[in-house]
């Protein structure tokens, strides 16, 4: 990835993180991540919303941001990923400027949904067309295997490779790197078509810390061609780390 003296971002799109169609969302949406960073120094990404307009294909890409305001405190960026002369995802980052913690505006309380422990879960295989589960890994609650006809519920512990680190880029990312959760009750690939996709970035785990993850992610509703998917990523002790919502096509 690389930016310009235009001030746009270009990256290459890489095979390796080809999804059902097209490339994985939260693959773009950690570029987008990595693009924000790269024209907001010194300032933490806490929200990204991503309107997925056509599936992105492995190649060149222009991630163009533009300053919709720079505050003391927070900034925001608007723009889109472009492929040629086509716009494959429209994209909205807020920032904020480091603040001083204290006990008026911080608190967190724990999840209310968390995966079973890490010993009674299991390893998940995906089909091998899917590449994007090649870069983490995962064990799943054995109650929530897709392709049951259940609950639309996915969760599990899940951990990068390679002891990358946790990151803001990286929380985005597999934020929507799980199974979809429609696959509970429907038969691949509808409901895995994603719509638009939030990520809130609350806070990174502690530097060295390594262990698993927790991700829940649960669609309680599905109307009119939309399930709306919540989600949430916790350290290995509970506290939220980030949350996604997501709304997958089931139609």
């Amino acid at each position: 990835m690389v930016l310009g003296a235009d001030g746009v971002v270009r990256a290459e799109f890489d095979e390796s993180w080809t999804s059902l169609r097209g490339v994985h969302g939260g693959y773009a949406t950690a570029i987008a991540v990595r693009a924000a960073e790269a024209l907001a120094p010194g300032r933490a990404v806490r929200t990204v919303a991503m309107s997925f307009l056509r599936p992105a294909e492995v190649g060149a890409a222009e991630v163009v941001l533009e300053v919709a305001r720079h505050g003391r405190s927070i900034t925001t960026l608007e723009g889109a990923i472009r492929q040629g002369d086509r716009v494959a995802s429209t994209v909205r980052v807020t920032l904020t400027a480091p603040t001083a913690p204290g006990p008026a505006n911080e608190w967190s309380s724990p999840p209310l949904d968390r995966p079973v422990p890490f010993e009674q879960c299991v390893r998940f295989t995906p089909p091998p067309m899917i590449r994007h589960f090649e870069h983490a890994d995962v064990r799943l609650d054995p109650a929530t295997i897709p392709g049951d006809g259940g609950e639309a519920r996915v969760a599990g512990h899940v951990r990068p490779l390679d002891g990358r680190p946790v990151d803001a880029a990286w929380l985005a990312m597999v934020g929507d790197w799980f199974p979809p959760t429609p696959f509970r009750r429907l038969t691949p690939p509808t409901g895995g078509v994603s719509v638009d996709y939030t990520v809130h970035i609350h806070r990174l785990p502690e530097p060295g810390d390594v262990r698993w993850l927790e991700g829940v992610f649960a669609a309680r509703t599905s109307s009119g061609g939309l399930a709306l998917e919540h989600g949430t990523l916790a350290s290995a002790d509970g506290l939220l780390l980030a949350e996604t919502f997501h709304t997958r096509w089931t139609a």
